[in-house]
């Protein structure tokens, strides 16, 4: 699976951009927001999201920071919500910008991103409502890492409140076995 590329832009097709890397241009679907600030030449690094359609071809999405992919991909698990209306929510709002649209129930704001209508935003709201609460923000790679060395998801989920996970993910694997081994106090 792809999960990052790094190149040049080639080609900017209004909706994707192609990226040279090496000899290969890969066609990557892009927030709005990236699409119109690059421009042929430009040097670029993505995340990438890898798709397989049932019918047609596979497509990548990409996006500026993991944080971005992570955002994407949250709202492809929503019954309803689709690549093309994912990649349209993250064009128009950050991770906290979308949070506080969730925790505020503003299903107006949410339905303005275009294939979005009132009744998929509520059941957005209402799923990522429901996710939030369930979960504090620990990235699924850091989870997954940290349970493999033997913690039980309750007890990172516990000791973890508020942790700044804005870092590598060395740094942050680091810090929460520190964390978790009681070596720090929070």
């Amino acid at each position: 699976m792809i999960d990052y590329v790094r190149g040049k832009v080639f080609e900017n097709y209004g909706n994707s951009i192609s990226v040279l890397c090496g000899s290969i241009a890969y066609r990557i679907y892009v927030p709005i927001k990236l699409l119109t600030s690059v421009k042929k030449g430009d040097d670029i690094e993505l995340y990438v999201h890898f798709t397989m359609p049932k019918e047609g071809s596979p497509v990548l999405y990409g996006f500026q920071t993991v944080e971005e992919r992570n955002l994407f991909e949250t709202l492809l698990k929503i019954h309803g919500v689709g690549a093309k209306v994912a990649l349209n929510v993250v064009s128009y709002f950050s991770k906290e910008e979308l949070e506080n649209i969730v925790i505020s129930e503003d299903i107006e704001t949410l339905s303005s991103v275009p294939g979005l209508g009132k009744k998929l935003s509520q059941r957005i709201v209402v799923e990522m409502k429901s996710r939030m609460e369930k979960s504090p923000h620990i990235p699924p790679d850091l989870l997954e890492i940290l349970t493999s060395l033997g913690y039980k998801k309750s007890e990172i989920v516990k000791s973890l409140k508020g942790f700044d996970c804005n870092k590598p993910i060395e740094e942050l694997v680091k810090e929460a076995v520190t964390i978790l081994s009681g070596k720090l106090a929070k």
